[in-house]
């Protein structure tokens, strides 16, 4: 989907809440007012007649004849109420409009002969088009049975909400011009970087790493271009060593394999006297067992990589692990002349583990350490920490941040893995690996597991 359409969609669906927005507001703002004048007039007429049930009686009454009986201010504007002037049974007694209640004729609607009947009760009703209270006459200072009905038609109330609503909808229109161009420019604001965000993805897609996301809007989105300049800076690391690595594995294994290849076909076309042949096949052996261990490496970070590997906790002896491990390598070590010492400060060493992945994990180190020592390797175990040290050449002051990375090969190191997916096996065992300087030179590798305990 190209930019116009999402563009399009958030407009649409913006314009659309616009509206329905608008709309509801209208709409309560009409029957808002509406209620707001009827009950304005209510009260205005209250006032009015209390006023004029007091000189009911008198003649010439405010109006008279055909001229409207009495006055008031609606919403700053001058209104008019007519009067019918009637007795408890209906009949009219006087009114403002003699041509529709002439004296002597009983009203017809049934409202206000229902507020004539109890006149004591100062009461109002309202209608569809009208709106009317009553009060008894009041004569001597006392109420009399005849009442004074006083009653506006709603048309002004219809007018003045019009006029209203003519200016709310000049408002309205005048706000949604202005939301329209706003949002316009705002959906633009959003579209624009989502779009060159998309168009990042799809070249990071295509391992184009170069480059970076310029957006300054100050807010998430500024953020998430960050993020995809970083994650494009880890993947163009990631890619660079990933290579490397691919061509350091390519050379250990083209080493061993040139070796099996070539005292195999010396031995085939007789080259090799047969004195030599037992020497030549032990060549082989070790080679093979070379390229079976680095093979089991990647089969391994492949496992770990697909979330395969799974591990299967239980009590395991740090103690009983490291000397598993030492014999293990115990051979390698005298073949170098190394001397790998143990020292157990305290045996309070169990952890929750694999006990597969925590001898896999000795071994990479204990490796690791051999491959560089000297003379020496020491291992010290308190608890459930372990320090491993050798008397190498130790790590170069720009390594200690990235030796546990994946892929990353030392001088004179390895496939660049074991310590890679030694990380990783800590991790598992909720522990952690640190790697400094001996004290008294050299490296040293240090493992914590206490919070596993």
């Amino acid at each position: 989907m190209g930019t116009g359409s999402m563009f399009k969609r958030i407009f649409i669906s913006y314009i659309a809440v616009l509206f329905i927005s608008f709309a509801v507001l209208a709409l309560a703002f009409s029957l808002t007012v509406r209620q707001y004048l009827i009950n304005d007039t209510i009260q205005s007429l209250h006032r009015v007649a209390e006023t004029l049930s007091a000189t009911a009686t008198q003649p010439g009454m405010q109006g008279g004849g055909h001229m409207r009986g009495a006055f008031f201010n609606l919403a700053n504007r001058v209104a008019y109420a007519d009067y019918i002037l009637v007795q408890p049974d209906g009949t009219v007694i006087d009114s403002s409009d003699l041509e529709v209640n002439p004296p002597g004729t009983v009203i017809s609607n049934e409202a206000f002969l229902n507020l004539v009947s109890k006149p004591e009760i100062a009461g109002s009703f309202v209608e569809k088009n009208l709106v009317a209270v009553v009060y008894p006459v009041i004569i001597a200072g006392e109420s009399s049975k005849a009442a004074l009905i006083l009653y506006s038609r709603l048309d002004l109330l219809t007018q003045l909400n019009r006029s209203l609503l003519n200016i709310l909808a000049l408002a309205l229109g005048a706000g949604i011009a202005v939301s329209l161009i706003a949002g316009a420019l705002a959906t633009r604001v959003i579209v624009g970087p989502l779009q060159q965000l998309k168009n990042r993805a799809g070249e990071l897609a295509r391992r184009k790493f170069s480059g970076r996301l310029s957006i300054n809007t100050g807010d998430e989105l500024e953020e998430l271009a960050d993020t995809f300049n970083d994650m494009a800076d880890q993947l163009a690391e990631y890619d660079r060593v990933q290579k490397e690595f691919f061509q350091n594995a390519s050379h250990e294994l083209k080493t061993p394999l040139m070796s099996v290849q070539g005292y195999a076909e010396a031995m085939r076309e007789g080259v090799i006297p047969p004195e030599e042949a037992e020497q030549s096949l032990e060549i082989i052996i070790r080679e093979s067992r070379r390229m079976k261990a680095l093979v089991d490496e990647f089969i391994y970070l492949s496992k770990m990589e697909t979330l395969k590997e799974n591990y299967s906790f239980e009590p395991v002896s740090l103690d009983e692990a490291v000397r598993e491990a030492v014999h293990a390598v115990q051979s390698l070590a005298l073949e170098k002349g190394i001397t790998i010492d143990t020292t157990i400060v305290s045996d309070n060493s169990t952890i929750q583990g694999d006990p597969e992945k925590i001898h896999r994990l000795l071994l990479n180190i204990l490796s690791n350490a051999l491959r560089y020592a000297r003379k020496y390797v020491t291992i010290n175990i308190n608890g459930p920490t372990i320090t491993i040290e050798d008397d190498g050449p130790g790590f170069k002051a720009d390594e200690l941040e990235k030796v546990f990375d994946l892929f990353y090969r030392g001088e004179n190191g390895g496939s660049g893995l074991g310590l890679s997916i030694s990380r990783a096996i800590v991790d598992k065992h909720r522990g952690t690996i640190s790697a400094g300087e001996n004290p008294t030179g050299g490296a040293q590798i240090k493992l914590d597991f206490s919070q596993n305990r």
